[in-house]
């Protein structure tokens, strides 16, 4: 009996401790130090692995040990992803036009307009001037650009933007450029005020394949699994971009 007695004293005693100091850094509910390995093997998810990654890797456990950040990181790049769906704004100047597309294939405008625009550009918010000539039918469409950042997020002056040329020749298709290629929407300017509305198919493509939820379920059971990320703005890929300023390359 009594070591029954013991038996069960120890017991309590390592689960209070458990209790007390809970799971170490780092690990998984299923007890894998390193939610970006296999937890079997130990190896980096093989269409991914690199000595670039493993350093892209320990960088993000760093910012964001265990578990629970992991699954916060998670969320809120869904969220942003949401957010980069759509774009609006309001805007004061002067001018006159209008531009209505369905992707840079199908476009028609006439527009000229200097003046300050209100809104949100995907996960960017707050006010923005800008001088802008556009005109053209279909996939010739001329673009004078130019936006500079005023107040707001901090993701908002990442948006500075220049541009003189045919619309298809813009390079990239971030809402930091003028619109990305697949956006739907239409603007409309005249005299002193104007709107802005668009929607792009892209980004919606981005949340809906970053939110299924293969790579989570299997992050968060210790084998790791890359996340899908279209566009490349996920932390993982803010910090890619971070390391590979810091390395000059």
């Amino acid at each position: 009996m009594k070591r029954v007695h013991l038996f069960v004293g120890l017991a309590a005693a390592a689960l209070a401790g458990g209790c007390v100091t809970g799971p170490a850094r780092g690990l998984s509910p299923t007890g894998n130090a390193d939610p970006h390995r296999d937890m079997v093997t130990t190896e980096q998810y093989p269409l991914q692995s690199s000595s670039w990654k493993d350093e892209v890797d320990r960088r993000f456990e760093q910012q964001y040990p265990g578990t629970m950040n992991w699954l916060y990181v998670w969320g809120r790049d869904r969220w942003f992803d949401l957010m980069d769906v759509a774009s609006w704004d309001l805007s004061f100047g002067r001018g006159f036009g209008f531009n209505a597309h369905l992707t840079e294939f199908a476009q028609v405008g006439l527009n000229w307009w200097d003046g300050t625009s209100w809104g949100q550009r995907g996960r960017a918010w707050g006010t923005w001037a800008t001088d802008e000539t556009d005109r053209g039918v279909g996939p010739f469409y001329w673009v004078e650009f130019e936006r500079t950042p005023q107040w707001g997020t901090k993701t908002l002056f990442t948006h500075t933007y220049k541009y003189t040329g045919w619309d298809l020749q813009e390079a990239g298709i971030s809402k930091i450029t003028h619109d990305d290629w697949s956006d739907l929407g239409a603007t409309a300017h005249l005299f002193a005020v104007g709107a802005h509305l668009s929607a792009s198919p892209v980004e919606a493509v981005d949340f809906v394949v970053g939110a299924i939820p293969v790579g989570l379920i299997a992050n968060v059971a210790g084998y790791h699994h890359p996340i899908f990320d279209i566009m490349g703005d996920d932390t993982w890929s803010e910090i890619e971009k971070d390391l590979a300023t810091e390395h000059g390359r």
